[in-house]
């Protein structure tokens, strides 16, 4: 296959990765909606890099027909070719020039269904104060800036917090300690693994010092901590509870419909509202949704609909269809990423608004807040 030396193919205009890393910080930082041509330059010139500095990704956009010239006269941002997530199981998906001096990087490894961690994907961050930037800014955009009387999130993620390469677990973690805590509370203090008496009674000791609790918890668990909150005889959850589902049944439990789960954990916990969160270990950004499975991206990721039929080509009249994304926090990684999630355009933006129906079938089961029948 051509390009299987690894070799950086200059790419006329191409920007210096740190540079464009700097960029791409930048605008993160400054808390501003992305017009769509000022996403479109950061994008094209993502993908001009990563075409060049990125081994793995260049040979695959190579081998799918792209060239150094065809990548070097691109105008249009639709049209860069995503990768599919499965690549990281291939091999390392590293753009070179990219990454952070003194930084060592972190490893996160997919969750998969097995124990084997030769067959998990792996995603080297060699950027991760980029990364930190892009998961805190996100959270704050939704939940608000840590304060004396803001949130404070709380993990209920067995089946995760097991394991030391989670980044799910890593995130929540970081949350805490940029300052969505307690005072006085380390990072692994709002982690409560199998004892939903003692998550309850952290609740209780947030919402007593004034702060809004945050929980986000696996599908699979949360469906449990609800049936023990109605059994316990409690009121309805305060409102200034927000309980976040992520990561799916996990095989603990007969999956179930977005519609069903959202309805039993309402029941349980005698709340308005669940909210979630979409993320991956291959996507250094996080969607959250507010209610409904209606998700937002941050400024700097956009969501893409392909045809079921032709991975190549955009689906139209916001049909349903494969979902694709791109994350400009990855540059370090790859910023252009093809799931195996079916998923819909919603009104508004549709580039940044989306819900997310199910998987392909036959796709592996992933920890990426999926309900499928």
């Amino acid at each position: 296959m051509e390009g299987s030396t690894g070799q950086q193919n200059p790419i006329r205009g191409q920007e210096d990765g740190r540079a464009l890393r700097d960029r791409i910080a930048a605008a993160i930082r400054s808390g501003e909606d992305l017009t769509s041509a000022a996403f479109d330059a950061l994008t094209l010139a993502a993908f001009r890099l990563q075409f060049a500095a990125n081994p793995l990704y260049g040979q695959w956009c190579r081998h799918i027909g792209w060239t150094a010239d065809r990548v070097a006269r691109l105008e249009r941002a639709s049209e860069i070719p995503c990768l599919p997530v499965e690549a990281f199981k291939w091999g390392d998906v590293h753009t070179a020039g990219t990454e952070e001096g003194g930084a060592d990087p972190v490893r996160f490894r997919t969750s998969g269904t097995t124990s084997d961690t030769h067959l998990r994907g792996v995603h080297t961050v060699r950027t991760p104060d980029l990364y930190r930037l892009s998961a805190r800014s996100g959270f704050e955009r939704v939940h608000g800036p840590p304060s004396a009387d803001g949130a404070v999130v709380l993990g209920l993620l067995p089946g995760y917090l097991e394991r030391s390469d989670s980044s799910l677990v890593h995130m929540v973690e970081d949350l805490r300690k940029a300052g969505w805590a307690l005072p006085g509370e380390s990072p692994a203090d709002g982690f409560h693994l199998h004892d939903v008496g003692e998550l309850f009674q952290a609740i209780d000791h947030a919402l007593a010092r004034g702060r809004k609790p945050v929980v986000i918890g696996v599908t699979w668990a949360l469906v449990d901590a609800a049936d023990a909150w109605a059994a316990s005889g409690r009121d309805p959850i305060s409102n200034a509870v927000s309980i976040v589902e992520t990561g799916g049944m996990k095989g603990r439990r007969k999956e179930w419909v977005r519609e069903e789960v959202h309805a039993h954990l309402k029941s349980g916990f005698g709340c308005d509202a669940i909210r979630g969160e979409y993320g991956m270990t291959e996507l250094l950004s996080q969607a959250w949704s507010s209610g409904s499975g209606h998700y937002v991206t941050p400024p700097w990721m956009r969501v893409r609909i392909r045809r079921t039929d032709d991975p190549f080509s955009a689906e139209s009249g916001g049909a349903t269809g494969g979902l694709d994304l791109i994350d400009l926090a990855n540059l370090g990684s790859c910023c252009f990423l093809s799931t195996q999630d079916l998923a819909r355009p919603l009104p508004g933006a549709p580039c940044r608004h989306f819900e997310v129906l199910g998987r392909f079938d036959d796709a592996e089961v992933r920890g990426c807040n999926l309900m499928i029948e």
